[in-house]
């Protein structure tokens, strides 16, 4: 990390809600991610990868990478964001998320080896994408660089975040799996933030005005509250959808009830 820049100005307790924010939001995300695969209806599918999308792009990644920059300050330098810049980062954690999705999880043919590698390299791009972008947004009396070693770490460890998220949507089909591999994705995604924070170089310039952007409470504040609102949607449908092996032995009960016993035959049931 480079000198006369602090990550941690508002206390450690926002990266805690940090990482509380990821976990729950890949949870929930995932949850829905699975709702795709198991999902028969073409309309449905469509719903279930938009709101996994918006889950896990908006509030697992998005959400959670922004929420640190509350603890960024730079010394003897205003601190401002660009809005353009923040808008393009929202775009590619929900545009990575959906793409990896829609790739990795194909509405016909089988989830083949090449689809989830190449799935997973989009949403590692992605992954990657959204704190270098944010970070990019920052307006400051000088200026920012990056230090291409932990530039590699961070993107290195975003693609293997990323397999772990495609991996759990395929693999972890009860909620203990879901909460364990959650826990470690929030982990994960918040690392990355931080990797990514400590290549940042500033050079302070006194002669620079930082004209236009905003702070960083007047982007937190709203799109955090819209966060929980988000993660309420599937949250609620998922406790309203029944159970799919639930809801075909119940079909099969009804068949069974309404067709009756066979009759006899030679006092026999055939």
């Amino acid at each position: 990390m480079g000198e006369g820049l602090e990550l941690f100005t508002m206390g450690s307790w926002v990266t805690v809600l940090a990482y509380l924010t990821s976990a729950i939001g890949v949870f929930v995300g995932v949850t829905g991610a699975r709702r795709v695969r198991t999902t028969s209806s073409d309309r449905l599918r469509s719903y279930w990868m938009i709101l996994a999308a918006l889950v896990s792009g908006g509030v697992g990644v998005w959400l959670a990478m922004f929420l640190p920059m509350a603890g960024f300050n730079v010394e003897d330098s205003v601190v401002r964001f660009d809005t353009v810049t923040i808008v393009f980062s929202m775009l590619v954690a929900l545009v990575s998320v959906y793409v990896a999705l829609l790739v990795a999880i194909p509405n016909n043919g089988p989830a083949t080896l090449g689809r989830t590698v190449t799935g997973a390299l989009v949403l590692g791009a992605g992954l990657a994408g959204v704190p270098f972008s944010v970070l990019a947004s920052v307006r400051i009396q000088g200026s920012l660089t990056f230090d291409p070693l932990w530039v590699a770490a961070a993107v290195g460890l975003a693609i293997v975040t990323a397999v772990g998220f495609l991996a759990q949507v395929k693999t972890a089909d009860t909620w203990p799996k879901r909460l364990l591999s959650s826990a470690l994705a929030g982990a994960a995604v918040i690392a990355v933030h931080f990797l990514a924070a400590a290549s940042v170089r500033v050079e302070i310039d006194p002669a620079v005005v930082v004209s236009g952007g905003i702070e960083v409470f007047s982007i937190l504040f709203p799109l955090f509250v819209v966060g929980l609102l988000l993660l309420a949607v599937p949250i609620v449908l998922v406790l309203q959808a029944p159970d799919r092996l639930a809801a075909e032995l119940e079909a099969e009960s009804e068949r069974w009830a309404a067709d009756g016993p066979e009759e006899p035959v030679d006092g026999r049931i055939y």
